[in-house]
């Protein structure tokens, strides 16, 4: 029986899409701007404290799938073959878009540039498509580590997981490089490989498995959840002070358990909401083309910035990105969900098809 839908990802969802794309706002439009070094000190903190979007997003994907199949494997030829065609597809095709686009604002389009720039995209990912490599990582990683994961005890497994990925991490973020070739290929393409994002699959796997343990603990701890989002959050910015580690990136070894805690307070609000915002809804529904478009919006808006006859604010030009970056991609995927194979391109609309309630796995917080 198919189980319930979980609203409160919806909202989680929306505001790690938000995230995503008010980060990449802020940074182009830095780009634009002479800023003073308060200023740049003000949005590198602020950005740093955005930086659980990415990891969350991912995290949801292995936390649905092992909600949606707790005590099963879910059979491997449709999930697969839905997974290729919806969000592996379209990551092929926004790969070639974003190479063509690449090429055409830059040196020109030849055929050596675009097999190499697109080999760099889907193969390396090296754009900021490359976290869908990182789901199938985690697709794979279910039909292969379940029946261990199920057989060892979640705090072992959530322990091991988490010092496996703040080590390799911290070594990539600490060491700098390496003269050796091979070794000096992996230190410019760490983020792909699943180590450095297994603790996010083990923590979501158990949680989405064990949904009602999972939320019996929320509501138990549920006044420590603030508390621990600022402590962990104040040590990234700690460690940058104290000029140990200053990269602003998802992919630092000091975010992960920050990640978790924000997870768990989106989740604790979300829970609170008694009927989830349409809005919530289409920008969730539409993230994935969000994520897939937002930057290729944004750069096109950047250059029409540069035509008008008037210099905006900073303020006002990171609104703008914003608005546009979120409100043009949802149109373009709404539109191309209209026409045939259109979801092929960025994504299929993930509307619930009956209306959001209050199902089995929702959990009032007093």
């Amino acid at each position: 029986m198919k189980r319930a839908y979980i609203n409160e990802i919806f909202f989680i969802r929306f505001i790690a899409c938000l995230c995503v794309v008010f980060i990449h706002s802020i940074t182009l439009s830095q780009q634009n701007y002479e800023l003073s070094a308060f200023t740049s000190d003000m949005f590198y903190q602020f950005k740093m404290t955005l930086m659980f979007a990415t990891p969350v997003f991912v995290m949801i994907s292995e936390f649905l799938l092992s909600y949606s199949y707790p005590d099963r494997m879910p059979k491997a030829k449709p999930f697969w073959k839905k997974r290729f065609l919806y969000i592996f597809v379209p990551y092929l095709i926004m790969s070639v878009i974003y190479t063509l686009y690449g090429l055409w604002a830059g040196s020109g389009i030849t055929w050596s540039g675009f097999v190499d720039l697109f080999f760099d995209k889907t193969v390396l990912g090296v754009w900021h498509g490359y976290f869908v490599l990182i789901i199938f990582q985690f697709y794979a990683l279910h039909f292969l580590l379940k029946k261990y994961f199920d057989r060892y005890p979640p705090l072992v497994m959530i322990g091991l997981s988490l010092v496996i990925n703040v080590l390799y991490l911290g070594f990539f973020n600490l060491k700098g490089s390496s003269s050796f070739p091979a070794l000096a290929f992996l230190w410019d393409h760490y983020k792909l490989p699943f180590l450095g994002w297994i603790f996010y699959f083990t923590i979501a796997y158990y949680a989405g498995k064990h949904i009602n343990v999972f939320l019996d603990l929320l509501r138990k701890y549920r006044y420590y959840a603030i508390p621990a989002v600022i402590i962990t959050g104040l040590i990234p910015l700690y460690i940058r002070y104290s000029n140990f580690y200053s990269v602003v990136s998802s992919k630092r070894f000091d975010i992960v358990v920050y990640t978790f805690f924000v997870f768990c307070l989106l989740y604790l609000i979300a829970i609170r909401m008694k009927k989830t915002p349409l809005f919530v809804l289409w920008v969730s529904s539409c993230s994935y083309g969000i994520y897939l478009l937002h930057p290729l919006v944004q750069y096109n808006a950047i250059r029409w910035f540069e035509q008008l006859p008037f210099t905006m604010t900073l303020d006002v030009h990171i609104a703008l990105l914003f608005i546009l970056g979120v409100g043009v991609p949802m149109i373009a995927v709404y539109l191309l969900n209209l026409i045939p194979y259109g979801s092929f391109v960025a994504g299929k609309i993930n509307m619930p098809r009956t209306p959001v309630r209050i199902d089995e796995t929702k959990t009032k917080v007093s």
